[in-house]
């Protein structure tokens, strides 16, 4: 058994898979869950699970491996890592599941700009990726739901997380809002965060701006 795996998802080719970074002091496993199987010459060190999921729209499909990263690994750690984003140091796992423990089992950059859902929510609406999303009835629900203003909101590109009980529980209440919602899954984190008892420990710096990390997303990113 590693002990950690990282796992990203690319589904209806919105990004090419980037090249593994073997990590310093760790046994780590490198995992892709996709509708399409890469290039050869792209897979080479990452562990392939064909997931094809007919008639649900790729953002969703691409959900299932973020939000339940235990359902592909044994590993007790998982790091998520968008397909947009390029691993380019040797310590990004030691170091991004050092502060990791059963009590404060998940890791996440802090969102750069805001720390409310609702603000998100109002930013998301404007944007192309999300016409026909109902962001602002997802924000008006959770306003009733009692979810208070500026709880805190997350970058949802890199998460580490421990596999704790309470961790499995968040995985799939965020699933169940992003199904019963929309699928920008920054609206709907902090909501199943707060359900759950959790509260991410801050990674260090920005995920625009890390030492472990190169940003590399397609054109589609926009």
């Amino acid at each position: 058994m590693s002990d950690v795996a990282i796992i990203t998802a690319i589904y209806d080719s919105y990004d090419e898979l980037k090249p593994v970074l073997p990590q310093a002091g760790l046994d780590v496993e490198w995992i892709v869950v996709t509708d399409t199987m890469p290039p050869v010459e792209q897979a080479e060190g990452w562990w392939i699970v064909h997931e094809p999921r007919p008639g649900v729209h790729p953002n969703r499909a691409a959900k299932h491996p973020k939000y339940e990263p235990w359902k592909y690994t044994d590993a007790p750690v998982s790091i998520w890592v968008d397909a947009s984003f390029r691993v380019v140091s040797d310590r990004f796992a030691t170091e991004a599941t050092a502060a990791l423990t059963d009590e404060e089992p998940i890791a996440q950059f802090v969102h750069p700009w805001r720390d409310c859902l609702f603000d998100e929510a109002k930013e998301s609406a404007a944007l192309a990726k999300y016409q026909g999303e109902p962001v602002l009835e997802q924000a008006d629900a959770y306003s009733l739901a009692g979810h208070p203003e500026h709880w805190g909101l997350w970058a949802t590109g890199v998460i580490a997380r421990r596999h704790t009980d309470a961790v499995r529980e968040l995985g799939g209440r965020w699933l169940f809002e992003t199904y019963r919602w929309s699928f920008q899954d920054q609206i709907s984190q902090p909501f199943a965060l707060r359900e759950t008892g959790l509260r991410p420990l801050p990674l260090p710096g920005s995920h625009l701006a890390t030492p472990w990390l190169a940003y590399e997303g397609s054109a589609r990113h926009g």
